[in-house]
């Protein structure tokens, strides 16, 4: 399959997740079988007024290609001018992706995020906007709505595919509901019947059956993983697999996920120094060790008292000791 111009090789992309899609954690998803890969949102002001922090996400690499550089913002001047900037860095990507679905107040309320799809008509004219001065294909991500007076989602689809997008996510939640309830898969049934151009789904993929019911729900082309495969990366593995030879693979033993975390911790250590990417680690590792039982006092542990690599390195090697 292909978006825009760019062959994937594979059914699974990896959804922007803002503090953990850096390019350390894309280069680590890759080799599970990620097709195409998205870095954090990057605010189009933060750009423009030439935030360090911003720029920061645009760090790419061989790696991790093909990405997508996943920009937010509430106005068509800002967000084009953005683009025109990425266009004169030296970031190598292969897509511009607008968000369209985040639901954070913070976005929302300066009209970026979800809060386009309140207004269809001035959407459809930036977007149209974005593709034609955009040197790389433009994907869009959207929810099905604002809320449930407002489920525009067939409106939107219809408008963007008229825009020029190259596909487009849906993730089958309204911005009322946030990440509460269950993805709406029922509701986007039919969708893709309706599109000419890939349609790529999102919400609620934690396991292999997950994605095989959403897909068969949709037809989708492709499917996106978020939140499940954080500290999961064999997911990706296993809906690849899965849809390449029929098979279904067995999850991770505790063994493989002590392996791929010592992986990944190295890589965000490289990336953003032992001090800063410990207290990233806090938050993600323990996400590694979930679904394995005794491990309750090791996730705390991480989570409160891990303080270098050493140190998890010695929380990892007791854990093998005294569990496997």
């Amino acid at each position: 399959m292909k978006i825009g111009n760019i062959e994937l090789n594979g059914i699974v992309i990896l959804a922007p997740m803002a503090g953990i899609t850096n390019v350390a954690y894309r280069e680590f998803m890759k080799p599970f079988g990620v097709s195409l890969s998205f870095t954090e949102m990057i605010s189009d002001c933060g750009l423009i007024y030439d935030n360090k922090e911003t720029y920061s996400y645009l760090q790419t690499s061989l790696q991790d290609r093909p990405v997508g550089i996943q920009v937010f913002g509430g106005k068509k001047s800002t967000i084009i001018q953005a683009i025109q900037i990425i266009e004169n860095t030296n970031t190598q990507y292969d897509f511009i992706d607008l968000n369209l679905g985040c639901p954070v107040p913070k976005v929302t309320k300066t009209g970026a995020g979800s809060a386009w799809l309140k207004r269809p008509q001035e959407l459809f004219e930036m977007v149209k906007s974005v593709v034609e001065i955009s040197r790389k294909p433009v994907t869009v991500k959207i929810r099905i709505g604002w809320d449930e007076n407002s489920l525009n989602y067939e409106e939107i689809v219809q408008g963007l595919q008229e825009a020029g997008v190259a596909a487009i996510t849906i993730h089958p939640r309204t911005r009322t509901q946030f990440y509460s309830g269950k993805a709406r898969y029922e509701l986007i049934k039919d969708i893709k019947s309706k599109m000419k151009i890939p349609l790529i789904i999102s919400g609620d993929i934690f396991t292999l059956e997950d994605a095989i019911d959403a897909k068969e729900m949709t037809n989708a082309d492709f499917i996106m993983v978020a939140r499940g495969a954080l500290g999961n990366p064999k997911l990706v593995q296993q809906i690849n697999c899965y849809y390449q030879t029929g098979k279904k693979i067995p999850n991770a033993t505790l063994e493989e996920q002590i392996n791929y975390l010592w992986i990944y911790a190295n890589k965000l250590v490289k990336l953003k120094g032992e001090i800063t990417a410990i207290k990233e680690l806090r938050g993600i590792a323990p996400h590694f060790l979930k679904g394995y039982p005794n491990l309750k006092y090791y996730r705390l542990k991480i989570s409160t008292q891990m303080t270098s690599l050493s140190n998890l390195k010695d929380i990892l090697t007791e854990i093998t000791e005294k569990l496997l």
